[in-house]
Formats: C-alpha cells, structure tokens, sequence
C-alpha cells in the first residue's frame, strides 16, 4: 500500500448494519484512516474504527489523532472498543466540535459510564488529551492541515478541508442541502441557496469530494430535517464546488448493496443531463484512495 493514503473503514450512516445484502459496501458506522508520511489521522468513531484500532496496535502506533464530525452515536460509538486507548504509552488527540452544556471530556466520560459500558473512563491506559475545533480556525498536523465548517445537520457537526501538499481532501458526510426541497435544485429559491454559500466557497475547488447522497428523492420527501441529503439535492453543491471527484459514503442503513448499485447508476446518469463534469462514486468498507 502507498504511504500516503485514505482508507474508509466504516461507510454506512446513522446505524450500523450486517447481513448477504451488505457484503459489497460492507456495514460499519463512519471512520476514516489518513495516511500521510508517519501522520495518522482518523475522521470519526463509528464501528469502523473497531478493526482500525486493531490494525494500528499490530503497527506498535503510539501517536494518533482523532478528529470528529460530530458527537452523534453513528460517529463515536465504536469509541470504546478502539484498543489503543487501552495500550500505556499511546497518546490520542481527541479533536471535536464544541458541545452544549458540556465538555467533551465530559461527553466521554459519560460515554464510559458503568451504565453503559464495563470499562470506565478512568481506567483507560492511553494517554487522551481534548482539544476542541472551531470554525474556519485551521489546525496543523504534521504536513496535513485541517479547516472545519459548519454544515447543515442537527447539532453541531463540521465538514473538513484536509490540505496535503499536493491536494485537498473534503469530508462532509452529514449535510442536509436545500432542506425541503423537492424539485429541479437549479431552481431553487433563492433562501434556500443563500444557506449553503459559505460552505460552498470553503469547499470550491476541492480535489476530492467525500460527501453523503444518502436518500432518493422519494424517500427524502418523509425524511426533511433529518440532516442528510437527497441524491439530486447534493448534486447542487458538486457543481457549485466543482470538485474533480465525488465519493458518496454514509449509507442510509436500509440501503442493500444492490440499492446502492442502483443509486450510483441512476445518479451518475443524472450529472451526465445536467453536464456536471464530476462522477459520482459509492465507496464501501475497505476502500482505499491512494494520495499523492
């Protein structure tokens, strides 16, 4: 494998999901794994940070920073059964967006509750230092920049602007683009469209577009305000970003491996109408983009 890479360990959204119709694209909640050099970095702890955590101890890794989208259970629930952070002498760098009422310190603690887990916080053996993430505020890691910006989603949820020295990666698996709408985007009300500008500037010119298409059109019309994306719907801001490619991840769990085949023919037909220059990609469990 090259050094510098993605590698997608968990691509589903909202619940974890198993089973002969989710082979292909696999069923682990959000996690994500940057290779850059001696940099590690994850997006997210969903259930897929499960078999990272396993992967990165056979590696003898002992730095690692973890950055979350936000606090939902789809994007931190894997948390507690990350085996570095039961290894002494492994240091972990939680970044995360700032939480209401209380630390996020805090919100792990209470993640490691004995109610809800056999392990408590203070019992873990790594060495887990909480720093909070804030809008348009860049953070460097090693060669790797990172910038946040809000997206539209029930709390308080960030995509990310991750800057190598040759691209930028973009990562916004949880944004809900012209929330209530239900015909042709190019024909949005401008009230609508005005929400998603400063976004979109953040994200214009991106090399590499990681972003959900999680509902069809259909099931978007019973699920406005959810915080996800209709596939016609999202395909406004891949034009207006003119990102050179797109990967669709965060897969609504009711979505077999033959749905998301669907999808991604069905949608890739619709960019080629409206002359969008940008396929559209479903990635699953595993994938790996090599980086340059």
């Amino acid at each position: 494998m090259t050094k510098n890479y993605c590698k997608f360990w968990g691509t589903r959204g909202s619940c974890a999901v198993s089973g002969e119709s989710f082979q292909k694209f696999g069923g682990n909640s959000s996690a994500l794994e940057i290779r850059y050099g001696d940099t590690i970095a994850i997006i997210d702890a969903g259930t897929g940070i499960r078999p990272l955590g396993q992967e990165l101890l056979k590696q003898k890794v002992r730095r690692i920073e973890l950055f979350l989208s936000h606090t939902h259970w789809d994007h931190l629930i894997g948390f507690p059964f990350f085996d570095p952070i039961y290894e002494p002498g492994v240091h972990i760098t939680v970044w995360a967006p700032p939480n209401i009422g209380r630390t996020n310190k805090e919100l792990f603690s209470d993640l490691l509750a004995p109610e809800f887990f056999p392990v408590r916080f203070d019992q873990v053996q790594a060495t887990l230092e909480f720093k909070t993430i804030q809008q348009k505020t860049p953070v460097a890691v090693g060669p790797l920049e990172f910038d946040f910006h809000i997206t539209n989603h029930p709390g308080i949820t960030f995509a990310f602007n991750i800057k190598t020295p040759h691209q930028t990666i973009s990562y916004c698996t949880d944004n809900e683009l012209l929330q209530g709408y239900h015909d042709d985007p190019e024909n949005a009300p401008e009230e609508l469209t005005q929400l998603h500008q400063s976004l979109i500037e953040f994200l214009k010119g991106t090399d590499i577009l990681i972003h959900e298409a999680q509902y069809t059109p259909e099931e978007y019309r019973l699920k406005v305000g959810w915080g996800h994306s209709s596939t016609v719907n999202a395909c406004y801001l891949v034009k207006r970003t003119q990102a050179s490619q797109w990967l669709v991840t965060h897969h609504d769990p009711s979505h077999t491996d033959e749905d998301l085949k669907v999808l991604e023919g069905e949608l890739n037909h619709y960019l080629k109408k409206q002359q969008i220059p940008c396929a559209a990609q479903w990635i699953g469990d595993g994938y790996v983009l090599p980086l340059k």
